[in-house]
């Protein structure tokens, strides 16, 4: 009988680890805000399901009844989990594998030096405690695997849609850096953590090559064949204080689990390779 995983939050992460999953023979069941999005999915034999804060699962003792995995990458909302919130004491009787997509804003600033997954948490802004307290209850609730993103990038996310729409921006603040990942990386570090669980383990997803976010649009504008724009200062950008926070950032970020432990090796260590890697898919499409 094919395995089952419930996958919390169908968007830029959850789907592609459906459709890989599903590929190795998994069942998919999962949710989003607009089910209507996912109609070809829908169509191919996905159970999907209307998740959102406001809007818990429909009849969630049937959603959810069966499945051997549980992920969820959707985000903390106004500072809580809405899924936990939601159906947290469903959640806690399940005993197969469960992860959660977090991110590497738990860490502390750290100009020098490097952030592992044994490094204490110490986030410097309110999402990045937002998001300790949901591994907190996540870890607590189901003893999920803990999955530490940094800046997603992918096809559809990446800075040459910016460069192409004329939006993108290089806001340069001294110190400034941090980590990427791409979306496919992503998907098989979970995969292969599901092949290889661990109750409780912490995984940095994090490529090799941390840089400040004025060198990868430059770059990729150079890909492009196109000017980079005229650099701001954080003063000039007149930024959101949410947004803000990400430029203020000082956090190099790398793994002790994925090569040691999962015997992985990132398909894009850095930058370069994974911009690359987008434009080639772009060009065959």
């Amino acid at each position: 009988m094919a395995r089952s995983i419930f996958i919390f939050g169908l968007g830029y992460v959850g789907r592609p680890l459906g459709h890989r999953l599903a590929a190795a023979g998994w069942q998919v069941r999962g949710t989003t805000r607009t089910p209507s999005r996912l109609a070809d999915e829908a169509a191919a034999g996905w159970h999907i399901h209307k998740f959102a804060d406001d809007h818990p699962l429909d009849d969630a003792d049937s959603a959810l009844a069966g499945v051997d995995a549980v992920v969820s990458t959707i985000t903390a909302i106004g500072g809580s989990d809405p899924v936990l919130d939601a159906h947290g004491d469903l959640l806690a009787g399940f005993d197969g594998w469960s992860g959660y997509v977090s991110a590497t804003s738990v860490y502390p600033d750290q100009p020098d030096g490097f952030c592992f997954e044994d490094t204490p948490t110490g986030p410097a802004t309110a999402r990045g405690r937002a998001r300790v307290e949901a591994e907190d209850r996540w870890l607590d609730v189901t003893g999920a695997e803990i999955f530490r993103a940094a800046g997603i990038y992918g096809p559809g996310r990446s800075p040459f849609d910016g460069l192409r729409d004329g939006t993108a921006r290089i806001i340069e603040h001294r110190g400034q850096v941090f980590n990427r990942i791409h979306v496919d990386d992503i998907c098989r570090i979970i995969m292969a953590a599901m092949d290889k669980p661990r109750r409780g383990r912490i995984i940095n997803l994090a490529d090799n090559k941390p840089a400040a976010q004025g060198e990868v649009v430059r770059h990729a504008a150079g890909l492009l064949g196109v000017a980079p724009p005229a650099p701001q200062t954080l003063e000039e950008a007149n930024l959101s204080p949410m947004a803000r926070s990400f430029y203020v950032s000082r956090r190099r970020v790398a793994s002790k689990v994925i090569g040691p432990e999962l015997g992985l090796e990132l398909l894009y260590p850095d930058y370069e390779s994974g911009l690359a890697a987008i434009l080639a898919a772009e060009a065959d499409s």
